[in-house]
């Protein structure tokens, strides 16, 4: 939920990451800085430079503060509303993600560029720059479909199906139904699955290739949480807290145990 000041500003959600320190002013929007951020404000001015409409566009820098401009439109925060179950936006998130793909083929980053994602495995490395964090709350929506990617603090040169498996993980979503809740839990996740690999055009062995990825990428995310966690980060201490080990876990078996319906089988 947005929080507008006295003077103006909103303090927007902002992720586990960033929460409470990013700020909407007028029609722009500022965050903190990281290390990635150079390397993440050359990507945005490639898709600038290529016509995706999708992303936000650099203004600047001031001090620790990135300056970008303000997407309009809707983000589905927990818990999640009923209209970001639909099936429309699902496809929609899955053909904008795939535009997305095709605007950074040409994109060759610095060789020295520094991302804030650690490396995906080995086996889904690659030389696209991907956003790798697209969960419902990094998807901008107007009337029904999706418009707009932020919060790029996670893209890094990858293999797309880490990047799709990750959108799958969060869109479909790849949970066990117990952990669903009352929008997401009656959904048919093997239909929504093969929805966006069809926006995606991807073909058999990708399909398993995906899913695939998905379970690396939940093993993962594990590892990641826990780590963040057991460091003080406040904001992952209250998911590891909240039971997210056994979430995690319930959603890789879950998988796992669907695998061959999930990737067309």
């Amino acid at each position: 939920m947005d929080h507008p000041e006295a003077d103006g500003t909103e303090t927007l959600l902002g992720g586990l990451g960033n929460e409470g320190r990013v700020v909407r002013v007028g029609h722009t929007v500022r965050r903190p800085v990281g290390a990635w951020t150079p390397a993440v404000h050359t990507l945005l001015r490639h898709l600038e430079s290529v016509g995706f409409q999708g992303a936000p566009r650099v203004v600047g820098l001031e001090s620790d503060t990135e300056i970008l401009t303000f997407i309009p439109g809707d983000v589905a925060l927990p818990p999640f509303p009923a209209w970001s179950a639909s099936d429309e936006l699902l496809i929609s998130v899955a053909e904008l993600q795939h535009r997305y793909h095709e605007a950074v083929i040409g994109f060759r980053p610095a060789a020295d560029a520094i991302w804030g994602d650690g490396p995906a495995p080995h086996e889904y490395s690659g030389s696209f720059v991907c956003h790798n964090d697209l969960c419902l709350e990094n998807v901008v929506v107007r009337d029904g479909r999706a418009v707009g990617f932020i919060d790029f603090d996670f893209a890094d040169p990858v293999d797309p199906v880490w990047d799709i498996a990750i959108a799958l993980r969060h869109w479909v979503p790849m949970w066990d139904p117990l952990d669903l809740g009352e929008h997401h839990a009656p959904l048919d996740k093997v239909e929504r699955c093969r929805y966006f690999f069809d926006a995606h055009r991807l073909h058999r062995r990708e399909r398993i290739r995906t899913v695939d990825a998905l379970l690396a990428f939940s093993d993962r995310a594990l590892t990641f949480v826990r780590t963040q966690a057991e460091s003080g980060h406040t904001g992952h201490r209250a998911q590891w807290d909240a039971g997210y080990e056994s979430k995690n876990r319930r959603a890789h078996a879950w998988v796992a145990a669907n695998r061959d319906a999930l990737s067309g089988g």
